[in-house]
């Protein structure tokens, strides 16, 4: 539903982060050191916030996603979920349910409590947006339906096999599950990063104004033919969002890109994607798997061969601008995101709440430290979930 509607959706998911953000770093400015930088202990804390907004914008629309209960859930479901190890055999039912059968002691499950929230949270909203379609029907006027997964959801609920509202709302805490924590700690990733490569900011803060510059003369000039052929101007070419981080200019700034996937390839775990065979696999060399047996990726092997390029064991930012390597691009020298039929759906998303980050991070901030920077080597190679143990100082471009 999501990847599809990317480009439509961008919008919505830029304007929730950079509202989200600047909230959040106004408490920080208040604190303000006296060098005139920003201290942040924990910036996860504030990426987690960041991405739970955003997130929830999108699957629950604006109104339930206000709720101080609702985002609590989209940011700790994940950990709760350590609590819980889920057996049996999948069978024909939703994803939901389907947990549910193969988790013990339903009641007692720590995401139970997580779904009851959005449960409470949706239903008035649920009950008006079928209350409004039944009077819309009525008049014989063409319901507008809210733009978001919850809708999609309730219209498609056979289609799904969901029963009920909270069969629903389990649906969407799954997708929680896979998209706000591990955004999230990437995003946080990148701050220290950039932090522990500083000359990499003015590169891609130059990047972005050279290309918002470019789009907004291309929209100049389509403006200027509308007029002169005594033409309307379209809302989508209102001069107020030539300089907006639309999924046209993300797209066009290939150094954040780059960037990007580097971190993946350079921080990748090196033991990752474990994956249990279902029947005997014999590999081309003739090596037999059998079922049953686990098997591990040795991600160094893949993301430091020869095949990257030149010092493989180094960071190198723009490894791969200029090549038809983007960070969404799976394959067998990228496996971050895994691949074939395993491969993440929400990288597209995920993706772009990553890049969107770094792009305001960038305009803001001239400068960004690592208040401890003895602790900078271990930072680059820390394990997803793992506490940074240091925070971060921020210099304002004001």
């Amino acid at each position: 539903m999501i990847t599809p509607n990317l480009p439509k959706y961008t919008a919505r998911i830029v304007d929730q982060l950079e509202r989200n953000l600047d909230e959040e770093m106004a408490k920080y400015e208040l604190e303000k050191r006296k060098d005139g930088m920003i201290l942040v202990e924990n910036p996860t804390l504030v990426i987690q916030l960041m991405i739970a907004s955003s997130m929830a914008h999108l699957f629950v629309g604006p109104e339930i996603a206000k709720n101080d209960q609702v985002l609590d859930s989209f940011i700790t479901a994940t950990d709760d979920l350590g609590r819980i190890a889920g057996r049996g055999e999948i069978k024909k039912k939703s994803i939901w349910r389907t947990f549910l059968d193969n988790t013990e002691h339903r009641l007692l499950s720590p995401l139970q409590k997580h779904v009851d929230v959005l449960v409470k949270a949706s239903t008035p909203f649920v009950l008006e947006r079928r209350r409004l379609e039944q009077q819309a029907m009525a008049a014989g006027h063409i319901y507008e339906r809210s733009d978001d997964i919850l809708q999609r959801l309730l219209d498609d609920f056979e289609k799904y096999k969901m029963v009920d509202l909270e069969d629903i709302c389990g649906n969407l805490i799954m997708l929680v599950l896979s998209g706000v924590h591990t955004t999230a700690d990437a995003s946080a990733n990148m701050l220290y990063y950039l932090a522990a490569f500083p000359e990499c900011i003015d590169t891609l803060f130059e990047e972005q104004q050279e290309v918002l510059d470019t789009i907004q003369k291309e929209r100049e000039q389509q403006r200027q033919v509308l007029i002169a052929k005594d033409e309307p101007i379209p809302e989508n070419l209102n001069s107020s969002e030539d300089r907006a981080l639309s999924a046209t200019a993300i797209k066009r700034m290939i150094h954040m890109d780059s960037f990007v996937r580097e971190i993946f390839r350079y921080r990748t775990e090196q033991l990752s994607l474990a994956h249990r065979a279902r029947r005997n696999v014999t590999l081309s060399n003739g090596m037999v798997i059998s079922k049953g047996v686990t098997a591990i990726i040795n991600m160094k092997s893949v993301h430091q061969s020869h095949d990257q390029g030149e010092d493989v064991e180094k960071f190198r930012p723009w490894r791969f601008v200029g090549k038809s390597k983007t960070a969404t691009k799976i394959g067998s020298d990228f496996l971050p995101f895994d691949m074939g039929k395993h491969a993440c759906p929400g990288r597209f998303l995920a993706i772009q709440e990553l890049k969107t980050i770094g792009l305001l991070m960038v305009s803001r901030y001239s400068k960004i430290e690592i208040q401890d920077p003895s602790k900078t080597q271990k930072i680059l190679r820390i394990r997803t979930g793992a506490s940074y143990g240091t925070g971060l100082l921020f210099t304002s471009r004001q």
